[in-house]
């Protein structure tokens, strides 16, 4: 009993654990996270609230523990009333999925609006069988996307050498027989500069 007792403890213990998060991009010079000012670089805590200067900061995260990247964007915390970035990575797990055959839940966690530094990485959780693939259809032209693992990259192919202000896409599958899958229709793109970058 004792022991289901700790195993139970420490199960918890660790569920509670903090999860450091390393700045990769900022669209400012700084930014406020908890009672400290960071810069692109800086590594920060989950669970310290982001104090947002206006409603167009973004910053670019990694997760030091899965190696996940994040884009945390002060519009998109204010609208879903989330303060901090273990909020933020709760309310995304909850649309999480796992294999194939799911595709409704990737669509909602690829959602309508995608805030985009170059590049960006989208966890959608899902595995591509061989001769998959996901694509974008910007007007006529068709963007293949690369993955990364279980993450969808988004980069500047999107938009094609030509300038780079919001566009509107459409979300789609293709599978090995050529059949291609609409996933989610009007995702509007919104590229996001960062005038402060690290090397990796």
């Amino acid at each position: 009993m004792r022991k289901i007792l700790l195993l139970s403890l420490l199960l918890i213990s660790a569920s509670l654990q903090a999860e450091d998060f390393k700045i990769l991009f900022l669209n400012t010079d700084n930014i406020k996270i908890g009672k400290t000012i960071h810069v692109a670089g800086d590594v920060f805590s989950d669970s310290e609230k982001i104090h947002w200067k206006d409603g167009k900061q973004a910053m670019k995260v990694i997760s030091l523990e899965t190696k996940r990247q994040y884009v945390l964007v002060s519009e998109d915390f204010k609208q879903r009333r989330i303060k901090s970035a273990k909020e933020y990575i709760l309310k995304n797990n909850r649309l999480s999925t796992r294999g194939s055959g799911q595709l409704s839940r990737i669509a909602a966690r690829f959602g309508d609006r995608v805030y985009c530094f170059n590049p960006t990485l989208i966890t959608i959780d899902y595995k591509l069988d061989d001769g998959e693939f996901f694509f974008l259809l910007i007007g006529e032209r068709a963007v293949p996307l690369e993955m990364d693992g279980s993450q969808v990259i988004l980069d500047e192919r999107i938009w094609g050498g030509g300038d780079c202000s919001p566009i509107q896409a459409d979300f789609f599958i293709q599978y090995a027989d050529g059949k291609n899958e609409l996933i989610r229709s009007g995702v509007l793109i919104i590229p996001l500069l960062s005038s402060v970058q690290i090397k990796r």
